[in-house]
């Protein structure tokens, strides 16, 4: 009897063991994304930091004319 409690034991160990390793390759994948996410987004707000810039810098040299709109 005890050879098949061995082997029962060592059967769930091989399952617990494989799923670690497929947690493991989720996990470092999903790491990669969230990498990749978070560099996207550091970009994207630099860009828009800059368009803010553009934009503002565009404002602050037209002059706008103090004057009602012709329907009032």
């Amino acid at each position: 009897m005890p050879d098949k409690e061995d082997d029962a034991a060592n059967a769930r160990v091989l399952r617990l063991e494989e799923k670690v390793a497929y947690q493991d390759k989720l996990i470092a994948e999903l790491n990669d994304v969230v990498v990749s996410l978070h560099r996207r987004a550091d970009e994207l707000g630099r860009r828009l930091d800059a368009a803010e810039r553009t934009l503002r810098s565009e404002l602050d040299t037209r002059e706008m004319p103090n004057e009602k709109p012709p329907h009032y």
